[in-house]
């Protein structure tokens, strides 16, 4: 299994307008490569609708024939729903010190054991739960927030809001190593590969004395999976003029490189050695009649190139050099992207200029990467109008995608 992450991070959705950033695109902790995955080339219908009572969806995961998410404002707890009939298998609403707690990333998959982090102020914790009954194995750290859980050869690794990084036996939660890193992380998506694990981590470089602050800096660590010990960090040293250094985010690994986004730059650093693959590029883009840095939203893997979005382009980006390959200008809902890859086919929310105007914050789209035509656009009707689509997870044949109150099956 090829593995290619991105973020996915889940702000709460006001009734007008969305209150944060939602990054909407699919996981791969338990899924397959979504290159293998049979893309949806013609216009869907509405095959399944869940919807257990609550308005707002996390990004999901599929385990088998179950897809698993979770409700991210504190009320709806963890589902497990059947993807054959929509019905829900069971649910997991634990209880923090007489509260509820949040699922607002995605449960990672483990053999038969689901883990996920449940925010809450009481506060929270990581919990593992039966995939098959629904029941809670075991309890591990309060996670940070926005952190997400990555699995891989039975161990679980996750940030806590104690700014320890773990590592956990995913069968019964037990820590296998830590790592201390220093207040005011990024939101950390760790990513596994051939035994290592990608993180990134604040840390102490000058301690405090009577003359001046603390002073820290942000760093992507390669970590040795089994033992937690460096191999290496990116950049091997504070960088002038980058201040406590950038949040890389919206994280790719492929064969070779890590991809990422910092503030308005496109990121490449190499596996091996954690030096750069070429210098950071900054992303320009016309925006209100002024050529400014912009930043990137929805970053995904599509073969030879990224693809990313900003208010105004849809861009494509070349791994060898970062360089623009291919841009599709429109009008883009940065907030809600839901970039997503299956086949050879992108899925994404917004209205490209060749694309009719109508619902240009609720329509998903879908692209042949190869001819870059429009191959369908699909809005729903929902109570709040022009509700932006939330998440996407690609199966053979068709969608699942979260919207206003639901969880639908497009096919």
């Amino acid at each position: 299994m090829r593995t290619s992450l991105t973020l996915s991070h889940l702000e709460y959705r006001g009734s007008s307008a969305l209150a944060g950033v939602l990054l909407c695109t699919a996981l791969t902790f338990a899924q397959s490569d979504p290159s293998s995955i049979q893309p949806l080339r013609t216009t869907p219908t509405e095959k399944l609708t869940v919807n257990p009572g609550f308005r707002d969806w996390g990004p999901t995961t599929i385990a088998g024939t179950t897809i698993l998410g979770g409700n991210p404002t504190g009320r709806g707890g963890l589902f497990a729903i059947d993807m054959a009939t929509g019905k829900v298998k069971w649910t997991l609403r634990p209880v923090f010190n007489g509260g509820t707690a949040s699922v607002a990333t995605a449960p990672a998959v483990s053999g038969d054991i689901a883990i996920t982090p449940f925010s809450a102020a009481n506060p929270g914790a990581v919990v593992a739960v039966s995939l098959a009954t629904g029941k809670e194995a075991w309890r591990g750290p309060d996670p940070a927030q926005h952190a997400m859980v990555a699995v891989n050869s039975g161990l679980a690794y996750v940030l806590s809001k104690d700014n320890n990084f773990y590592a956990l036996d995913a069968a019964t939660g037990r820590e296998r190593w830590k790592v201390g890193f220093a207040r005011d992380n990024c939101d950390s998506v760790p990513i596994v590969r051939d035994g290592t694990v990608y993180v990134g981590g604040n840390v102490l470089v000058t301690p405090a004395d009577a003359n001046r602050a603390a002073g820290y800096y942000r760093f992507l660590f390669a970590l040795d999976a089994a033992t937690g010990k460096e191999r290496w960090r990116y950049p091997e040293a504070p960088q002038a003029g980058l201040g406590s250094g950038v949040c890389l985010s919206q994280p790719i690994v492929t064969a070779d490189t890590v991809f990422a986004v910092g503030d308005e730059s496109l990121y490449a650093v190499n596996l091996a050695t954690g030096r750069e693959r070429w210098k950071p590029i900054e992303i320009r883009r016309p925006v209100e009649g002024r050529v400014r840095a912009v930043a990137v939203r929805g970053l995904v893997d599509a073969g030879p190139v990224l693809i990313g979005m900003t208010p105004g382009f849809l861009i494509a980006f070349d791994k060898a050099s970062g360089a623009t390959a291919w841009e599709v200008p429109g009008e883009y809902n940065v907030e809600s992207p839901c970039t997503t890859v299956a086949g050879r086919v992108l899925y994404f929310q917004g209205s490209p200029n060749s694309a009719p105007a109508a619902h240009k914050r609720s329509t998903l789209h879908a692209l042949d990467l190869d001819t870059r035509a429009i191959l369908w656009s699909f809005s729903r009707p929902t109570q709040e109008p022009d509700w932006p689509f939330g998440h996407v997870t690609p199966v053979n044949g068709g969608l699942w995608v979260d919207s206003y109150q639901a969880l639908v099956k497009l096919q």
